[in-house]
């Protein structure tokens, strides 16, 4: 597996993991669009985005950290910033 495959495998894993966690919470119907087909559909379009951008210097293990602790509602902290290596210009 090279770098991005293994990025992939990673930011998909977790945004399972997320969307189960997620679809527990007593305000799940509200927020099922995180968690849909469409909402993966859209977090996927942006780590295959980002896969391609992972710096040289970088881990893919860093990478999907970063990637999903700012893509994933769960996870993103308050006051987060897109990290700069997959920012949309």
């Amino acid at each position: 597996m090279d770098k991005q495959q293994q990025f992939i495998a990673m930011v998909q894993t977790a945004f399972l993991a997320n969307a189960i966690n997620t679809s527990l919470e007593q305000d799940a119907m509200e927020r099922r669009h995180e968690f849909s087909a469409s909402g993966a559909l859209i977090f996927m379009d942006e780590a295959l985005r980002a896969a391609q951008m992972i710096p040289e210097n970088m881990s893919s293990v860093e990478a999907a950290h970063e990637f999903a602790d700012f893509m994933l509602n769960g996870l993103r902290e308050e006051g987060a910033q897109v990290p700069g290596w997959f920012a949309r210009p």
